[in-house]
């Protein structure tokens, strides 16, 4: 059985596919409870600087600094 991945769905990250939780999404996404970057595929800092709602952060993108997520994998809470 193969799974779709919605990009329209708002329990899926727009950056990366994951799913997301909707109490992640509640606090940290936008008005409409969309992800743009969720820690699968952004740091912690970044995404209280806004990033998982969309908006622009001033810490650099691990996208782009590999090292700057410090390799610390995302344990499911909702807390860095």
């Amino acid at each position: 059985m193969a799974l779709r991945i919605d990009a329209d769905d708002p329990g899926v990250c727009q950056g990366c596919g994951a799913h997301v939780p909707i109490d992640f999404r509640r606090v940290h996404g936008d008005d409409d409870d969309r992800v743009y970057r969720c820690p699968e595929c952004d740091s912690w800092v970044r995404i209280c600087e806004g990033s998982a709602a969309g908006k622009d952060a001033d810490t650099p993108d691990p996208q782009h600094n590999p090292a700057r997520n410090g390799g610390e994998p995302w344990d499911g809470g909702l807390s860095g």
